[in-house]
């Protein structure tokens, strides 16, 4: 059983909250360069003499600590409201800042965790496969259904995933699965900042049902929480060919995924 977090969640317009990530800097620049819409969305975080508050104080402290954060991006036709996630971790000793967009997208809660009850709350965010492992999926998936999901369509990319699906005439599980819209698809990145912003250090991209999970081979990333530089690079992640995939075990996704949540 978790711990209690140690504070009450601040609510964020989740447009702000890169420009709130960005306040862990220097404490003599903590406005400059923010644009009017990241302040008035930042308002409540600042004393009336300008002051970072007592909690936004508590809530920076793990981001400034944290050079490597671990973000969290699931897409799902069986979510509510926009079927998309989004979650961030700044792991620090003793105690971690959570950003986490669970329901409602443009909002984000901010709250401190005990650094222990980290895993769980990275494992509890996305739906981790059974134990069945019952791979009788495709060998790969459209370039166009990775570039749905990683926009947050969640319509667009289960009917693209659909439609390739469906030009095979072999019955599996995985495609009644889809159909039934029992799929998600989970993207889990470590970064590495820069005084230029954040840089993706590792990244996985899953794509899984209850009876399976598949490494995805991916070029690109969701947007994420994270400020980054403007002439960052794409993102590649394998050497494969984007969209082939590869059967994963729920026990090899989670060694894969433990080194992220380690402080």
């Amino acid at each position: 059983m978790m711990s209690t977090f140690f504070s009450a969640p601040l609510s964020l317009p989740t447009a702000s909250v890169p420009a709130f990530i960005a306040l862990a800097g220097p404490e003599e620049s903590a406005r400059e360069g923010l644009s009017a819409e990241a302040q008035i969305g930042l308002d409540k975080i600042f004393e009336a003499d300008g002051a970072l508050s007592g909690q936004a104080q508590m809530l920076l402290a793990p981001i400034r600590e944290d050079s490597t954060p671990l973000t969290q991006f699931a897409l799902s036709p069986r979510y509510a409201s926009s079927g998309v996630r989004r979650q961030c971790a700044f792991i620090a000793p003793g105690q971690s800042t959570i950003l986490s967009s669970l329901k409602e997208p443009e909002t984000t809660q901010v709250y401190l965790a005990e650094t222990h009850d980290v895993p769980q709350i990275v494992a509890e965010f996305s739906s981790f496969p059974s134990l069945k492992n019952r791979f009788d999926g495709p060998k790969r998936v459209p370039i166009e259904f990775i570039d749905a999901a990683n926009s947050g369509d969640v319509m667009g990319a289960h009917e693209i995933l659909l439609e390739d699906l469906q030009k095979s005439k072999k019955r599996s599980s995985f495609t009644r699965l889809v159909r039934e819209k029992n799929w998600e698809y989970a993207v889990w990145t470590s970064w590495m900042r820069s005084p230029q912003g954040y840089h993706v250090h590792r990244s996985y991209t899953v794509l899984s049902v209850p009876w399976a999970a598949y490494v995805v081979s991916a070029r690109t990333l969701p947007e994420s929480y994270l400020p980054q530089p403007s002439n960052a690079p794409d993102f590649a992640q394998t050497s494969g060919t984007v969209g082939d995939l590869e059967k994963c075990t729920r026990t090899e996704l989670w060694a894969k995924l433990a080194p992220f949540v380690v402080p």
